[in-house]
């Protein structure tokens, strides 16, 4: 298999460096990839989680107090210099940037901070991790000044306000409906700003000539092509018409990097986290932790690794924490059930307990006779993920349950994501610099929202009281002995529930081609993130430089 997919790239690749010579690429810009589109929609605000605004809306166009490095898990101050928490962690206090231009010319002020939080509050659809449940007031006191008053001790609240895009009062405070706007022309405050051109096929982002920081960004310009599937990547990649991509590639020594060792690179780094299949908790069937057990014992995720994935990570820890978090594991979790092993007898005595008996050697069905199908919704062109998929569904047959995987866009697929209009999909979970924002974002009772109804995070509508509790408990303190046990009790919880279905480590796909710009970090200059997907990727965005 190997073999065929290194010939059908290596074809390709020809074809496509024949006509290489026929088009001359723009040196200035960076070329960037993303995600896979057939065609761009121009759509650059930043707040509304319906919106899908483009890369880089967030991070690129506006900016926030404090930027995450999420190789390091430091805060680094970014619009605020600093921030205090006084009257017994109740309030909190934030020093706004000074001398900090929007790229229209206008200031940038505490004020603008104090109306974006106070914006998630008169437009509640805009407040998608609930933050005013726990805020009680955001006002700006001076220029440079921002108090925000807490109803009750809530420490991650830092992060959630910290790390939120600010937006500039004097633009949306003249609009009739923040909900039903696309910003097409956004002034921000953040390195690139400008839009030089957009359509459907290509889109371009020039720097922002009043950036606070100042000889930065190095580059003039960003350029975003559209690609449909990671083949095209990949294909970019290897003739110099792309410069920096996220993407899966198969057997990416041989493909990418042995094609010009010195410009091409990449990085493929343990996020800490996994993969997930996840399994919609409101469909009749899905809602039996028994039936979602019963899936996980049934996939083969040596199997999903080498096909799927190029055995370029390992399958999942039943806690989902890996890597840098596995130091979050519980000393009794290896007692717990592993879930995560793969295990066709006891996967299939746990549906012939819930009640799913064989019609005939390929099939189960319900108490009504009807059989046991799904759909798996994947995002097209992203061929490792398809193929994870089909591996699954192969695998699921051997308990009785047809498992269809359909293919949909990026914006199709997050769509049906957030409404909570699939029954199984491969996609991500939270993350943080702790796993409390992973457990949750998969646990919390809050988060659940109706079918249809747009949800940030917990796609799969799952929530227990025994979670809410721990959670609200981890927020209130900062000693990390109390945060240690908490954690340990929630993945605990995650184990006996099976919320979701860890597949395999997750892996921050990164690539770069160095020809034309360089700086790009790697593991020997690990100073950001190297994939586009990732938070605190302006980091990246600054230290890029033309040769």
């Amino acid at each position: 298999m190997q073999k065929i997919i290194s010939k059908f790239f290596i074809l390709l690749f020809v074809l496509y460096s024949s006509c290489e010579n026929k088009t001359i690429r723009d040196k200035e810009g960076l070329i960037v990839y993303q995600e896979n589109q057939i065609s761009w929609v121009r759509n650059f605000e930043p707040l509304n989680p319906v919106s899908i605004p483009r890369w880089p809306t967030r991070g690129g166009i506006y900016e926030s107090l404090y930027l995450n490095n999420p190789i390091t898990t430091d805060w680094v101050p970014w619009l605020a210099t600093n921030y205090k928490w006084e009257n017994n962690n109740k309030k909190l206090l934030f020093t706004i940037r000074p001398n900090v231009q929007w790229s229209d010319g206008k200031p940038f002020s505490a004020h603008d901070v104090a109306y974006t939080l106070n914006l998630w509050n008169q437009y509640p659809a805009l407040d998608t991790r609930n933050a005013w449940e726990y805020l009680k007031s955001v006002v700006a006191v001076s220029d440079t000044l921002v108090q925000i008053d807490f109803k009750r001790i809530y420490v991650p609240g830092f992060e959630a306000i910290a790390g939120a895009p600010i937006i500039p009062k004097h633009i949306w405070k003249e609009l009739e409906d923040p909900l039903d706007f696309s910003n097409p022309d956004p002034v921000g405050t953040g390195p690139f700003t400008e839009i030089l051109r957009f359509n459907t096929q290509v889109w371009e982002l020039g720097k922002n000539h009043n950036y606070w920081q100042k000889g930065k960004p190095y580059v003039e310009k960003l350029i975003f092509p559209t690609f449909s599937t990671n083949e095209q990547t990949t294909l970019a990649l290897l003739s110099g018409k792309l410069d920096w991509a996220g993407a899966f590639i198969p057997a990416i020594q041989r493909i990418f990097v042995d094609k010009d060792p010195e410009h091409h690179h990449y990085w493929f780094r343990n996020t800490g986290h996994s993969t997930f299949l996840h399994t919609n908790t409101k469909d009749p069937i899905l809602k039996d932790s028994n039936v979602r057990k019963a899936i996980s014992y049934a996939i083969n995720r040596e199997q999903v690794v080498k096909v799927g994935m190029y055995d370029y990570t390992k399958p999942a820890h039943v806690t989902s924490l890996s890597g840098p978090m596995a130091k979050w594991h519980s000393p009794e979790i290896n007692d717990k059930e592993n879930w995560t092993a793969f295990n066709l007898e006891k996967a299939n005595e746990l549906l012939d307990n819930a009640g799913y008996r064989w019609k005939n050697e390929k099939e189960r069905i319900d108490a009504n006779g009807l059989p046991i199908k799904f759909d798996i919704i994947v995002v097209s062109g992203w061929s490792d993920w398809v193929r994870s998929a089909q591996v699954i569904s192969q695998n699921l047959k051997k308990i009785g349950i047809k498992a269809t995987v359909r293919t949909y866009d990026f914006g199709a697929w997050i769509v049906r994501m957030q409404q909570g209009k699939f029954q199984m999909a491969i996609g991500w979970a939270d993350k943080g610099s702790t796993p409390y924002n992973f457990f949750k974002g998969m646990m919390f009772s809050e988060y659940v929202k109706p079918i249809g109804e747009t949800a940030d995070i917990n796609w799969h509508r799952f929530g227990i009281k025994e979670a809410d509790s721990l959670i609200k408990e981890f927020e209130q303190t900062s000693d990390p002995k109390k945060m240690e046990n908490i954690i340990y009790k929630l993945q605990h919880l995650f184990v006996e529930h099976a919320p979701g279905i860890p597949l395999f480590t997750e892996l921050s796909w990164a690539e770069y081609n160095s020809k034309y710009f360089t700086n790009f970090p790697n593991a020997e200059n690990p100073y950001g993130p190297l994939s586009p997907n990732e938070s605190g990727v302006a980091l990246t965005l600054l230290n890029v430089k033309k040769r």
